[in-house]
């Protein structure tokens, strides 16, 4: 049970911006928790006013637009006039252009990126999506939700890249160059780039000299990973071995083995609600016959999660119940670290909420899936994690807190409290 209690913030700066002696000297004088939360707040509050000043600038630039200005002050486009006026590039120029054109049609949105409510980022990255789906409800969700979040949220839904645009079909080239060397680039589906992200696994794995037959077992893998410096462990490959395990993946092929491999990282996820519906988890959705086309053909695992987005079960894709858990952890927090702002999908350690050793289950709900910075950062005490029945609180020295309801995305919500801290509060 979260309770959520009166917003008590830091002083706020002066009209004029300027900061109190206090502040001043911070960066001579760290202080303890209460300075780093002032210097914090003054950061964000500052951050607060760029996105509002930027908002104001964007507004000023749509209506010179709307107005056909350009010409009268001596150049052909909008674009054009900036670039000269302002002395900024090309590129942002026309982002600036298209993005007041925009906002001259999304109020709603417009007004909140005014309040400092959204920023610009969220601005971009909400506009593709505002066509084909209800304004207030995404602004609503960009207000709540941080940029990973929202980006996440925004990956099932419907996006509008153009009237005329064709639908692009994947493809894969390969090409050999002048010097005798070769390029190799592709354009794949969500479902195709799950399985080729699979497969690269497999191929890191055989790079690595790991038993292909042996590795069905989970703690085989292990064992021969953990003294790997290399290894990428949970996820993509990392960009230093990205070639090699390419390579591994070839000679798999060219080998031709008898048996598939189901190791961590090496199947294609799939989510089933309990209402029926089904999507993959990472990488946006994929349409209704994708997935029955990955259910029928590829090396699978499917997962069932209630209303709540907890996991009820997870499908055997190798011998080993732990196997299952950080498969159905990875899933659950969208294959990437359950961090607050942090979107590493590499190097996923498993993190006991109520600590192993006082206790603590291994089971689901007692789980998260952290990088291995993020991890550390929990073990040293600068971040603490706390249960509040299906909510998790991560709360910050820097006075800010992130509350994971029902094991959702984490919403900023810093005057929340667990149950345990309100009754301590008031006793």
């Amino acid at each position: 049970m979260t309770i959520t209690t009166t917003d008590a913030t830091p002083k706020p700066p002066a009209a004029d911006g300027s900061v109190d002696d206090k502040t001043q000297d911070f960066e001579h004088s760290p202080g303890g928790d209460d300075a780093i939360a002032e210097l914090a707040f003054r950061i964000e509050d500052t951050f607060g006013r760029i996105t509002t000043c930027k908002a104001q600038l964007l507004h000023q630039i749509g209506i010179f637009d709307s107005l056909r200005l350009a010409r009268r002050c001596g150049a052909r486009t909008t674009a054009g006039w900036l670039v000269r006026r302002l002395g900024i590039s090309q590129t942002t120029a026309h982002e600036y252009v298209r993005v007041a054109r925009e906002l001259t049609t999304y109020h709603l949105l417009a007004e909140a990126f005014q309040e400092g409510a959204v920023n610009y980022s969220k601005v971009r990255l909400l506009l593709p999506y505002l066509k084909k789906n209800d304004e207030s409800t995404l602004v609503e969700m960009a207000r709540k939700c941080g940029y990973h979040e929202l980006e996440a949220e925004l990956a099932l839904l419907d996006r509008d890249d153009g009237e005329d645009a064709p639908t692009r079909s994947s493809y894969v080239r390969i090409a050999e160059r002048k010097n005798g060397r070769f390029g190799l680039w592709a354009d794949l589906s969500p479902m195709e780039g799950a399985q080729v992200a699979a497969a690269l696994k497999i191929g890191e794995l055989a790079y690595h000299d790991v038993d292909l037959q042996d590795a069905v077992n989970r703690d085989a893998v292990e064992e021969e990973l953990e003294d790997l410096p290399t290894s990428s462990g949970i996820g993509m490959p990392t960009g230093k071995v990205m070639l090699a395990a390419f390579m591994g993946m070839v000679n798999i092929v060219r080998s031709r083995p008898k048996n598939p491999l189901r190791a961590p990282g090496a199947h294609v996820n799939i989510v089933t609600t309990v209402d029926g519906g089904a999507y993959l988890p990472v990488g946006g959705s994929a349409a209704s016959a994708s997935v029955a086309h990955a259910v029928a053909n590829a090396m699978v695992r499917v997962n069932t999660v209630d209303k709540d987005g907890l996991i009820l079960n997870t499908s055997r894709a190798s011998r080993l119940a732990t196997d299952g858990q950080l498969n159905a952890l990875m899933t659950m927090w969208g294959g990437r670290c359950a961090m607050p702002g942090c979107d590493h999908t590499r190097f996923i350690q498993v993190h006991h909420v109520h600590d192993w050793a006082d206790g603590g289950a291994t089971d689901l709900h007692n789980l998260l899936p952290l990088c291995s910075s993020c991890h550390a950062m929990v073990s040293e005490r600068w971040i603490r994690i706390l249960e509040d029945g299906p909510d998790l609180h991560f709360v910050f020295r820097d006075g800010s807190r992130f509350v994971a309801e029902s094991y959702q995305a984490p919403l900023r919500s810093d005057a929340s409290l667990t149950l345990r801290e309100f009754n301590e509060g008031s006793a």
